[in-house]
């Protein structure tokens, strides 16, 4: 039987010969991240009535804690949690704990753990950035993954699979993200509702990894379970920067589709086609083409997440301020979203760039995306390349927050109004 990405991972992790869409499955996991998240699966085994929590870990080799929300903390009720955190981790002897690291969790994932054919779980929506690895990655909730972290197993319903065929190459100021918002435009936020995405083609092909991870990473903003890649050499030549878990790298089972597998939706899209796109406030899928809204007064803009906090997103930013200022109306943060990330945009000059051109540079993690830092005043308007833009999610509610692609944020900081990074 001929079977997608999604089917074939979850057809081995079952031990089955093969799967269908809609199926029932108990698979074995093959790796557990949380964040911090992790008190609270703590405290769902406590509250079932298990007074010193979890009875034990499966497998310490395949569970991962990693504080990224709140590195480093800003006020005590954080810092008093993650005392509770450092606290259950030692309980339980998680042996990979990364405490006190700034730093996106999926980003981190991706440079470290996650491996390609994997079926790994996080605690975090956006564990479906691992798809940029050839990992099915997907977020779970705290009672899913207590259970997962005991037994090594869970139970899924086999996703149905769409095809999204990537044609050719994106003009210079369209992104990734623009793809992503491009898509949430035409067919809505529930366009892969409990649907896996594999983004195929010579387009897909053509993608560096960091253009991967925010396609894979917006997954989750259109419904989707998981959104994958398939293997090739630029997920071997990333994997063979990895640093850390190199033991691990063996475990690796790369797959593809088969070629005849059964996909229950095909888009195509013609990326040399595609223009900037803007998602408006207040929903992900509010999405027109920017120059339909061009001249828009912004007070901030912002790039990060771990969608667009990765290396290319900030040397496109770095292209486009490069001797010039950020609007005197309009602050401009930058957030990337590792320390690697950091310090290769660093050893770059991307970092000097931005300074020069009067952008803010800070500590990577996930502080902009959730307006931890950067939060907005009633009235503010803000375009940014982070992952949401619901009503209050940086702060005020009488805020305005638009979504667009690092280019057309970049552009729009000089501008102090929204405007199409083409044009320049």
């Amino acid at each position: 039987m001929s079977m997608t990405i999604a089917e074939k991972v979850m057809a081995r992790a079952a031990g089955l010969q093969s799967v269908r869409p809609g199926q029932y499955v108990d698979c074995k996991l093959d790796r557990v991240i949380a964040h911090e998240e992790f008190y609270r699966i703590h405290a769902v085994a406590v509250a079932a009535g298990l007074p010193k929590g979890l009875p034990d870990i499966w497998d310490r080799e395949r569970f991962h804690v990693v504080l990224d929300h709140f590195q480093p903390v800003i006020n005590e009720m954080q810092a008093l949690r993650q005392r509770k955190i450092r606290e259950v981790a030692e309980a339980y002897r998680v042996k990979y704990f990364d405490d006190a690291l700034p730093a996106v969790v999926h980003r981190i994932a991706v440079e470290d753990f996650v491996l390609p054919g994997e079926l790994a779980l996080g605690s975090d929506s956006h564990s479906c950035t691992w798809g940029a690895l050839n990992c099915c990655g997907s977020g779970m909730g705290e009672h899913e993954l207590a259970y997962g972290l005991v037994y090594g197993e869970l139970w899924f319903k086999v996703p149905e699979t769409i095809a999204v065929n990537l044609h050719g190459t994106l003009r210079p100021g369209v992104a990734a993200k623009d793809v992503a918002l491009w898509l949430a435009g035409q067919f809505g936020t529930s366009f892969a509702l409990y649907k896996s995405i594999e983004y195929r083609g010579d387009g897909a092909r053509a993608l560096d990894m960091d253009a991967r991870i925010t396609l894979a990473a917006h997954a989750v903003e259109l419904g989707g379970k998981f959104g994958l890649f398939e293997f090739d050499d630029k997920t071997q030549a990333f994997l063979d920067k990895r640093k850390r878990m190199r033991h691990q790298l063996d475990w690796a089972r790369p797959v593809a589709a088969d070629p005849d597998a059964h996909y229950v939706q095909t888009v195509d899209i013609d990326l040399g086609a595609l223009e900037p796109q803007v998602a408006k406030p207040h929903t992900f899928e509010n999405v027109v083409p920017v120059s339909s809204i061009a001249g828009t007064r912004i007070d901030q803009a912002m790039v990060g997440s771990c969608a667009n906090g990765n290396v290319d997103d900030i040397a496109t930013v770095a292209r486009v301020v490069k001797g010039k200022r950020v609007h005197p109306k309009t602050r401009f943060v930058v957030q990337p979203n590792s320390w690697g990330v950091y310090r290769e945009a660093m050893s770059r000059g991307y970092v000097d760039t931005l300074l020069d051109a009067g952008v803010t540079v800070i500590s990577p993690g996930c502080h902009l995306c959730l307006g931890m830092q950067g939060a907005l005043a009633p009235g503010d308007v803000c375009l940014t390349s982070t992952t949401r833009n619901h009503r209050g999610r940086m702060g005020s509610g009488d805020a305005d927050i638009y979504l667009a692609g690092p280019a057309t944020v970049a552009a729009s900081a000089l501008a102090g109004h929204i405007c199409n990074p083409m044009e320049i």
